[in-house]
């Protein structure tokens, strides 16, 4: 059986990393985001690739869209293996500055939608089985108060993740979070790991429910 992911929060970075990194391997890709020509261009580059890969925008802030766009993408794959939720609202303003609506509209992306994400990926998989992959980020651990609603959302985000590996494992269904401490650019090198790491979680490569990256050395 072919397998498939889908990427919510699909960009420049992380998100055409780990669509390279699963397309190659053969997965059917796809992507997700609220801007249309954006995900549109980067379906354009896959297939310039070789890579099968389909665009289904929807806003990661609007839950009805979501789980639209979910259902969509289940149906274009004939069945999903992943999901990886990588969407974020990245704003560089203190708590106190920023209004009652801008911390409603970060924390709906930063934090809400990968709740509803999640919650609509154990709905899909069910008892067959599959992964579902978070991009997490340092400021989640070690957080600053001038990213307040990004260190939000990944910190709640992380606590989820663990909290849910044990009870999702055991019927099936992995859950795994990458904790991202560092700037990612479009085509890096530390994009390309990390999307290493995604894989490693959905093939099973690697244990557990986090992994950081840069790795924190031993000792």
């Amino acid at each position: 059986m072919s397998k498939s992911i889908m990427i919510i929060g699909a960009g420049p970075g992380i998100g055409q990393a780990v669509a390279q990194r699963f397309g190659k391997a053969g997965w059917s890709i796809v992507l997700t985001g609220r801007n249309v020509e954006r995900v549109e261009g980067l379906v354009a580059s896959l297939a310039a690739q070789g890579i099968k890969a389909h665009a289904v925008p929807a806003d990661a802030a609007d839950p009805a869209a979501l789980r639209a766009a979910i259902a969509q993408a289940e149906s274009l794959t004939g069945g999903l293996s992943a999901i990886h939720y990588n969407a974020a609202n990245i704003r560089q303003q203190d708590l106190f500055s920023m209004t009652d609506a801008e911390i409603e509209q970060d924390l709906a992306v930063n934090l809400v939608g990968g709740l509803h994400t999640i919650r609509a990926a154990e709905a899909l998989f069910g008892e067959r089985g599959g992964t579902i992959l978070i991009t997490g980020g340092g400021l989640g651990v070690a957080p600053h108060p001038g990213y307040a609603s990004l260190g939000l959302g990944k910190a709640a985000l992380r606590n989820i993740v663990q909290g849910l590996a044990k009870p999702l494992g055991e019927r099936g269904i992995r859950i795994a979070l990458a904790t991202v401490a560092s700037s990612i650019t479009a085509g890096s090198v530390e994009a390309s790991d990390v999307a290493d790491i995604f894989w490693d979680f959905a093939t099973g490569e690697r244990t557990g429910w986090e992994a950081a990256y840069p790795p924190v050395a031993a000792g």
